[in-house]
Formats: structure tokens, C-alpha cells, sequence
């Protein structure tokens, strides 16, 4: 059986994120509106559509990280070659231990703030986080986001629940 994966991304700007996205995936959207685009990969197996809609963005979101588990390590160099020719701003990690798993990877960050993880995964681990670490302390995997206006003063962090977040802020503490 065929399977694909849908994500819908609300963004700010339909122009920047369609140039992110053709960067990021080597090709151009497969559909394109005045405030639509989709992209239908088949490697990754994915249907990707960007929405433009400004409010929403503008709201704090949990979900900001989104990833690609790749098995072989020259897929891995595949992509962040192809990004990296595509003069994209990479961050690159090498044997961290995030997750319960030991891992080389890539982070690309689109124009609202949203990560997308390239990895590929080495061993498991027995802990969280290792010596080497993908994020910052507390952050599930995923790296330091920008702060979002409605948190400004607090440290995003996706693994922070709603109540989590209230109860950060109201002690005047960062989130989780």
C-alpha cells in the first residue's frame, strides 16, 4: 500500500516559505495559488501545503518541529549537500545523543520559525540527552526556536504544555 503524509503550515509569507521549501526539497511546489502551495514528494513521502494566513502564525504554537528520519548516511549527505548548494543556513550535528538515539543530523529553520530535523540515526541510547546534545536542557530533541511575541521574555520550548507555559510565566520563569 501507497501511503503519503499531509502537514499543513500556516505562514506568514507565502513567497519566502515557497522559496524555503523548493530549496529545502529541490523542487518547485507541485501546486501554486495566490495564498496556497503544496508539495507532493515521494521522498520523502509527503504532502506538504503552506498556507497563507498572517494571524494564525502570529499565535504561540507547540508544534514547530518537524523531521525526516533518513536511513543511510550518504541520503543524509545527499540532502544537506543539496541544501547547502541551495545556500542554505544549516545547523549540523554530528553524534548527538537526543531522543534515546545517537544520531548525525541537520536542522533548517523556514521563515516562521519551523525546524525541519534531517537525521540518521547510529544506535540507541540509554539516556535523553548525552554529552553532546541536540538542544538546549529541557527542549524534547528539538532546537532553540525564535522566540514567538506572545512568549516574548520566556524560552520557546515545544515540550512545554499550555499549563506548563501559564505556569512557567506566571512565576516569571522561563518556559519549562
Amino acid at each position: 500500500m501507497r501511503t503519503r503524509i499531509h502537514i499543513s503550515v500556516p505562514v506568514s509569507n507565502l513567497q519566502a516559505s515557497k522559496a524555503f521549501y523548493s530549496r529545502l526539497f529541490g523542487t518547485a511546489p507541485s501546486k501554486e495559488k495566490t495564498d496556497y502551495a503544496n508539495w507532493r514528494l515521494d521522498t520523502p513521502a509527503l504532502h506538504l501545503a503552506l498556507v497563507h494566513a498572517p494571524q494564525a502564525v502570529q499565535e504561540p504554537s507547540t508544534v514547530r518541529h518537524f523531521g525526516v528520519e533518513l536511513f543511510d548516511n550518504a541520503e543524509l549527505k545527499d540532502w544537506r549537500t543539496r541544501a547547502e548548494k541551495a545556500g542554505m543556513e544549516l545547523r549540523i550535528e554530528e553524534q548527538v545523543t537526543c531522543c534515546y538515539a545517537v544520531a548525525d543530523k541537520f536542522w533548517a529553520q523556514d521563515p516562521d520559525g519551523n525546524e525541519w530535523e534531517f537525521w540518521v540515526r547510529s544506535e540507541e541510547a540509554e539516556a535523553m540527552h548525552g554529552e553532546k546534545r541536540a538542544a538546549k536542557e529541557g527542549e524534547c530533541c528539538a532546537p532553540a526556536a525564535k522566540a514567538e511575541p506572545a512568549m516574548a521574555g520566556a524560552a520557546a520550548s515545544p515540550c512545554c504544555t499550555p499549563a506548563q507555559k501559564a505556569e512557567a510565566q506566571a512565576a516569571k520563569q522561563g518556559c519549562c
